[in-house]
């Protein structure tokens, strides 16, 4: 098909991240997606839910493009989210008005964090956008059916579609699939696991007012009136994420499950009474499958650390006063010079990967991955090459939190300083 600088496999959040970070720094930059749409679970799961931006203290450690995206849904009126004067208040009556909207979780003492709810199909809008903005060549309805390596290079990515099999040859290539899909094909050492599954749904036509009055469910609000979000699941049996036939009987009985709750709450609840389902998710909320073994793996002994060659950093969506660097090398695995991991499947332990996963933090080690993929490209290629105090530099100057020892154990603004970009 061609020979691009920079080539992404997956569309989610991070990958789009990823392809704008190398596109926006001069790279011919692709992104190839499975699906028929961009952001993943973001948008086609129905996890519009950025958890959560900052580290439970007040301060903000995730910006960037995550905070440009918030900023331009924002403008659309598609994005809500805690003003900065009410992070990290523990003031019941904000903490109950934020849980309704699904941006508070955890255990006691709870606060108002710095997340946000907004509406899947404007951050669709938004990321094409920018995408073409960006002049990202994107491709749907296509995914990845395998590698070509030699010596440690992934010469080419074979990719399939309506077309049949065809060959990419990149400079670079930033594995987004969240399963680690060009990892495995390569060679590279995984952790695989199974996971219970979620199918999260919305619901049209709710009573406004009658759900002012409800005590509370575990429905969340969103931008649209009359319009809940419904997180269901999970089911009782746990799935192999990369098995199509426990996939497809998880998405059945999700189905038939979610259904069967959205019935329950039509005869229970008053406000649901006239109402009606607008939409499933159209993948099942699978947030973890294969994590890279990659040259560090992120341990929960890791919180607070701050590492030499951070380029992002993540709180935990679930507790506070926790901050997790993101050293390059869980984006590198040994071996493999030419590939770079980001979102859910980068190289972190099943404790860590809770903060990893989510959405903010899959942005974060996309934009680092997207820019260090054209720092490789200075080094023949090899990301392994990849001058990184070089990187975080870039990365701060674009407005990125990247940590490390030469910053603040914070490296974001706190709630007065909010960044505009």
């Amino acid at each position: 098909m061609g020979r691009p600088d920079v080539l992404v496999v997956g569309a989610g959040s991070a990958g789009v991240a990823a392809a704008l970070g190398s596109a926006r720094r001069g790279a011919e930059t692709w992104l190839v997606e499975a699906s028929s749409f961009v952001g993943g679970l973001a948008t086609l799961g129905l996890i519009n839910l950025l958890l959560t931006l900052d580290d439970g203290d007040g301060h903000q450690v995730v910006a960037g493009l995550c905070q440009e995206f918030v900023d331009r849904l924002e403008a659309r009126g598609e994005a809500r989210y805690p003003p900065p004067e009410e992070w990290n208040l523990e003031d019941p009556g904000l903490v109950d008005h934020w849980r309704r909207w699904g941006l508070i979780w955890g255990a006691p003492p709870e606060a108002v964090r710095y997340s946000v709810a907004f509406d899947p199909e404007s951050f669709i809008d938004v990321a094409y956008h920018a995408l073409g903005a960006a002049n990202v060549r994107l491709r749907l309805h296509t995914w990845c059916a395998g590698t070509a390596v030699a010596d440690g290079i992934v010469q080419a990515v074979i990719v399939e579609s309506k077309l049949g099999r065809q060959a990419i040859l990149p400079g670079v290539v930033i594995d987004a699939t969240g399963d680690a899909d060009v990892f495995v094909a390569s060679g590279a050492t995984v952790d695989h696991v199974t996971i219970p599954p979620y199918l999260w749904f919305r619901v049209g036509g709710v009573d406004e007012e009658a759900l002012r009055e409800s005590p509370g469910g575990f429905w969340f609000r969103t931008t649209g009136r009359g319009r809940v979000l419904v997180p269901w699941g999970p089911a009782a049996d746990r799935v192999d994420p990369c098995d199509p036939d426990d996939m497809t009987r998880a998405q059945l009985a999700c189905r038939a499950s979610a259904r069967a709750s959205f019935d329950a709450l039509r005869r229970d609840v008053p406000a649901f009474a006239d109402a009606w389902i607008d939409d499933y998710a159209r993948m099942l909320g699978i947030t973890e499958s294969r994590r890279l073994q990659g040259d560090y793996v992120l341990e929960k002994g890791d919180g607070d650390v701050r590492f030499p060659d951070s380029v992002a950093q993540t709180g935990h969506w679930t507790k506070r006063h926790v901050v997790y660097d993101i050293p390059y090398r869980c984006l590198t695995a040994p071996g493999h010079h030419n590939l770079l991991a980001v979102g859910r499947c980068i190289s972190t332990t099943r404790y860590v990967h809770q903060a990893t996963k989510e959405i903010p933090a899959a942005m974060a080690t996309g934009e680092a991955a997207g820019a260090a993929a054209v720092h490789a490209l200075e080094a023949g290629g090899r990301v392994d090459r990849v001058d990184v105090e070089g990187l975080r530099r870039d990365l701060r100057a674009a407005g990125a939190c990247v940590g490390g020892p030469d910053g603040p154990a914070r490296d974001g603004p706190g709630p007065a300083s909010r960044p505009q970009i």
